[in-house]
């Protein structure tokens, strides 16, 4: 338990650490947006902390239509930098007029953080991580193509195990949280791996017809 409290809690204040440097020397068009991000990420922690009263008393998480780009953005703009630093391009397409999604947006933009995080420390030596958005059969498809070290293919059925994980320092809560909120959600989660040639994470989300998001 006191693990995967470290670890949930970790990720946006390490974001917030680094936003926090780089506001020493913004101008003001961009010291306005990362208060923004960092709201939400401080938002985030709350959240994060919040979940923990569930185990003494269950709460009702509340599901409202949310445009999944607007979501994947704050956390593309949050992570970029952290990719940067590492050398890793992120780069996003998606089609225009997609449906909007029910869902809590912070558990949603919990997933899209570890997601892409596991995938920046998957390249270790930099590289590519494309990330596509596109209507499918479920609804929503968001498509994550990392070009890090693979996972063996019978470690694959094992991800979003508790404490199971491909990482020398990970406790794997972080994909078994993700794996529990897509599911709560009503979508799911494939992985499909090479080893040497890289990972491509993808989530399934139902859509809501009659609600779109235009393009970014």
């Amino acid at each position: 338990m006191a693990a995967g409290i470290a670890h949930e809690i970790r990720n946006p204040l390490t974001s917030l650490k680094g936003f926090a440097k780089l506001m020493c020397h913004a101008g003001d068009d961009n010291k306005q947006r990362y208060y923004t991000i960092m709201q939400d990420e401080f938002n985030r922690i709350e959240l994060i902390l919040g979940e923990l009263l569930i185990l003494a008393k269950p709460q009702a998480v509340q599901y409202l239509p949310h445009a999944p780009l607007t979501i994947l953005a704050d956390v593309i703009a949050l992570l970029n930098t952290e990719a940067v630093l590492k050398n890793v391009l992120i780069e996003w397409t998606y089609e225009a007029d997609l449906p909007l999604v029910l869902c809590e947006q912070n558990q949603l933009k919990q997933v899209f953080v570890n997601v892409i995080k596991n995938a920046i420390e998957a390249m270790k030596d930099g590289g590519s991580l494309m990330i596509h958005v596109c209507r499918c059969p479920e609804g929503i498809c968001l498509t994550f193509i990392d070009q890090g070290h693979g996972i063996p293919e019978d470690r694959l059925p094992r991800i979003g195990e508790p404490f199971y994980t491909t990482k020398e320092k990970g406790t794997g809560l972080g994909m078994m949280v993700s794996f529990t909120i897509i599911e709560e959600h009503r979508g799911s989660i494939r992985y499909e791996s090479q080893v040497g040639v890289g990972t491509t994470v993808s989530i399934f989300l139902p859509g809501q017809e009659g609600n779109c998001q235009s393009s970014q």
